[in-house]
């Protein structure tokens, strides 16, 4: 936390407490099954969540009103308090929060205690802790949100509106000439009436919205797709960087996002290259453009923990993200709902040429400040197959297209699997030996088991194309496949095998196929299953592939 975030914290707290502490006599309630009974109801509305002009309250307020009747404002803070501590467990949140509360519920008891009557006292309250609620969240808003205060004034005056009318409701019964548990009951039920309303007609009014914003949505999206055509009929007689800046902002407006950064794999230095962007200024852009980061670095951003059908949602806090390899806009504000869009998160797409990554698009800081939704994950995967085809006729292509060293040291390949593993990325091992060499060497002599072994390097070469690596030992040759499919190794398998078989009629091969982590979770479990399954290739004939 900054000493700005703790100054207003404490000054909050401090300012609230004085407040309490200057309206003697302090009294706290020593009725334990009262508060037991007190602290339930807090808890339970704490969870009952009312979205009103695109903000989310909960009906705790509403609660505290309602205890008014039997317990001390003071009693309430402190209940209050223990319930934020059960449910937030983020320290800034939580500190925040009672920084809020023992703000409010002071300004609130001072209203409170200053009422010259019994009537006015609950209204008194409800005005002092909606009031200082309006004035301190419009004030975390603009200085530590950084957004717009105008767009949650409709918001607050409701709240304000509707707290007032509660409390209204709850100081009917200071008009009976006597209190007694008919008038306290019939209170009672016209104030969980208004509540149950208030509830389903906020609701009633989302649905409605709700269908209103996805008959909206899909006529922006038909609106976008049908720009689609004429940007791509551009490729082939403007820039491809202004067409790829043309399809970034179409595909941003469509999905909702502020910021997009392209970047392809640049697989002859090894590292990432950035070549188009979205909303992010020209000279952060320069000096994303001078910080590339390596390719392998990058594969920490795809891991499957953080698979979202076909892309990638990076949680704030799940990896540790180098600044000058990613692009961070200023903080923002944050929406306190289950499926909010942190400042840190990230969303990325892969962009896959012939079964390979070679390269993402990074998205940032969503329009309505949620999490990409599965229509918004789709969208984003379509525009991302386009720009792949685009960059494919391009001068980029050259990037990933043109020949890189597919054979590795075996020490640098077994490097390559171990670091995959870290990193959690999903890939293929692929086992390739041929059948009885010893044999093949004594029947035809070395030298033709020599050449036997240049030519599976050099189909093995040719057919792994761009989707990994390979090393050769004696007569056995193991690849690392970049692949999520099973069926990506079994078919590389399968036409070196039938390669080799034109070549060398007499002579059959063997191979095995395992996918981490789905058939195995270590580096050692990795090669025993990987050997093995090729022990059983070779045990039952040879002249096959076996997989796990």
């Amino acid at each position: 936390m900054s000493i700005k975030e703790l100054f207003f914290i404490s000054t909050c707290i401090i300012v609230g407490l004085i407040m309490i502490i200057t309206t003697q006599p302090v009294v706290f309630n020593t009725d334990i099954p009262l508060l037991g009974i007190a602290l339930a109801l807090l808890f339970f509305s704490q969870s009952v969540e009312i979205p009103i002009g695109g903000l989310v309250f909960n009906i705790k307020s509403f609660s505290m009103l309602y205890l008014l009747l039997f317990i001390r404002p003071e009693s309430i803070l402190i209940l209050s308090i223990i319930t934020l501590l059960v449910y937030i467990k983020d320290l800034r949140r939580f500190l925040f929060k009672v920084s809020f509360e023992v703000l409010q519920i002071g300004f609130g008891t001072l209203l409170f205690k200053a009422s010259p009557n019994d009537y006015l006292k609950i209204i008194s309250f409800a005005i002092g802790y909606m009031l200082s609620n309006v004035l301190v969240t419009i004030f975390y808003i603009k200085f530590f949100g950084k957004t717009n205060v105008k767009a949650y004034i409709r918001a607050f005056l409701l709240v304000f509106a509707l707290s007032l009318f509660g409390s209204m409701i709850l100081t009917t019964i200071y008009t009976f000439s006597e209190v007694k548990l008919s008038s306290l009951i019939f209170v009672s039920v016209l104030y969980s009436g208004f509540l149950i309303q208030l509830y389903y007609t906020v609701f009633s009014e989302l649905w409605h919205k709700e269908l209103t914003l996805e008959k909206e949505q899909i006529a922006r999206e038909i609106e976008n797709l049908m720009k689609l055509p004429e940007i791509l009929e551009k490729s082939s007689k403007e820039d491809i960087d202004d067409v790829l800046q043309d399809v970034l902002a179409t595909t941003c407006k469509l999905i909702g996002f502020e910021y997009a950064l392209l970047s392809i794999f640049d697989f002859r230095s090894g590292k990432v290259t950035r070549i188009s962007k979205y909303g992010i200024k020209d000279e952060d852009f320069e000096k994303l453009k001078q910080n590339r980061p390596d390719i392998k670095s990058t594969y920490v951003l795809m891991q499957q923990r953080f698979d979202v059908g076909g892309a990638y949602f990076i949680p704030n806090g799940s990896v540790d993200l180098s600044q000058s390899s990613i692009y961070r806009p200023s903080e923002y504000f944050k929406l306190e709902v289950e499926n909010a869009w942190d400042p840190n998160d990230l969303f990325i797409v892969p962009l896959i040429y012939k079964n390979k990554t070679i390269g993402y698009i990074s998205f940032d800081k969503p329009t309505n400040m949620l999490r990409p939704s599965k229509r918004e994950i789709e969208l984003a995967k379509f525009f991302a197959w386009q720009i792949t085809r685009l960059l494919s006729e391009s001068k980029y292509s050259v990037f990933f297209l043109s020949d890189y060293k597919k054979e590795q040291t075996y020490a640098f390949l077994m490097e390559e699997i171990s670091k995959n593993i870290e990193f959690g990325k999903s890939f293929l091992i692929v086992y390739v030996d041929i059948d009885k060499f010893e044999k093949v060497n004594i029947t035809h002599g070395f030298k033709a088991g020599d050449e036997m072994l240049q030519e599976l390097r050099n189909i093995s070469e040719e057919e792994i194309k761009n989707l990994g690596i390979f090393s050769q030992f004696n007569d056995e040759l193991i690849m690392l496949l970049w692949s999520m499919s099973k069926s990506d190794g079994v078919l590389v398998a399968e036409r070196i095998i039938e390669k080799f078989k034109k070549k060398y009629p007499d002579v059959s091969l063997s191979a095995s196929v395992v996918k981490y982590p789905t058939d195995a979770q270590t580096f050692d479990e990795l090669l025993e299953k990987i050997k093995v399954a090729l022990t059983t290739a070779k045990k039952s004939g040879g002249g096959r592939i076996v997989t796990l």
